[in-house]
């Protein structure tokens, strides 16, 4: 066993609600304030998306970004202990009608979702509250770090396919009744990603949830999570995305992925302060005035 597996483990013993999660967040949020990672990234994007703010406004939404994603780490490592806290720390939902008529259906949903709120919470409330939950993952490179997400996805009940697994197999999976997780706000591969506005800037997306939903012919369901205090969540679930009506296949696809870029900008623009604006969304960052 690696030297960081070994880290993370022996730290995910240490959270809990209370003076030790909170001795851990603070820790972190400090930590992240003083190396400032990716802040470059960060401003930049963020004066994309909102191209008429303040520079005062960029720095908080980033400081809060840091506090959230320092709240993140500790809440993910706390839940490790018992994953169905994860029951009593969403404390509201809105909009579940929509996942439980999928779910009677029988005939899949696409759960589109993005680096939004707490996502690796919202993925064990959805497995703990008894949803079939795949959820397309992006391997890390480090294999330590890579090992131990994974046990740790699997303790919460979450199941999952790497990021280039064969379409068929997520179309069977579909077609079988399960729930596909897909987080779609990244920066898409220039080969397979399609151009579409995203927070008024046209981004290179990844087509897979438009893709599939036509495909498997099943929902494209919007499910994103909020923190309102530290344990204490709540998701928002919408009706599934309409599907476009006219148009060859391609052109539906590409329709579908604009309407799905729309739900998570939406999303995102609630609460900017828990997206993760770290990553090179819309790729090369054009230079802060």
């Amino acid at each position: 066993m690696g030297w960081k597996k070994n880290v993370m483990k022996s730290v995910a013993r240490f959270p809990a609600p209370g003076w030790r999660a909170d001795s851990l967040a603070g820790f972190l949020d400090f930590a992240l304030r003083c190396t400032r990672p990716r802040d470059r990234e960060a401003l930049a994007n963020l004066a994309l998306a909102y191209p008429e703010s303040s520079e005062d406004f960029r720095e908080r939404v980033l400081r809060e970004v840091y506090s959230h994603l320092a709240w993140m780490t500790a809440e993910y490592l706390a839940l490790q202990a018992d994953p169905a806290q994860s029951l009593a720390w969403i404390h509201r939902t809105d909009g579940e009608e929509h996942l439980v008529k999928a779910a009677e259906a029988g005939k899949g949903a696409i759960i589109l979702t993005g680096h939004l709120g707490n996502w690796e919470l919202l993925a064990a409330w959805l497995c703990q509250r008894g949803y079939p939950l795949t959820a397309i993952v992006r391997d890390p490179d480090d294999p330590d770090y890579r090992t131990t997400i994974d046990e740790f996805r699997a303790h919460v009940g979450l199941k999952t396919l790497p990021k280039n697994a064969n379409m068929k197999a997520a179309v069977d999976l579909l077609r079988k009744g399960g729930f596909l997780g897909i987080l779609s706000d990244q920066l898409g591969d220039r080969h397979g990603g399609l151009e579409v506005p995203f927070m008024g800037r046209t981004a290179t997306t990844f087509a897979g949830a438009a893709s599939l939903g036509i495909l498997a012919g099943c929902p494209v369901v919007p499910v994103f999570s909020y923190r309102e205090a530290p344990f204490n969540h709540r998701v928002e679930i919408f009706s599934p995305i309409p599907f476009p009506e006219t148009g060859n296949r391609g052109e539906r696809i590409l329709e579908l992925t604009h309407r799905c870029n729309q739900a998570i900008e939406r999303a995102i623009r609630k609460e900017p302060g828990q997206w993760l604006w770290l990553h090179r969304r819309w790729g090369k960052n054009l230079p802060l005035s």
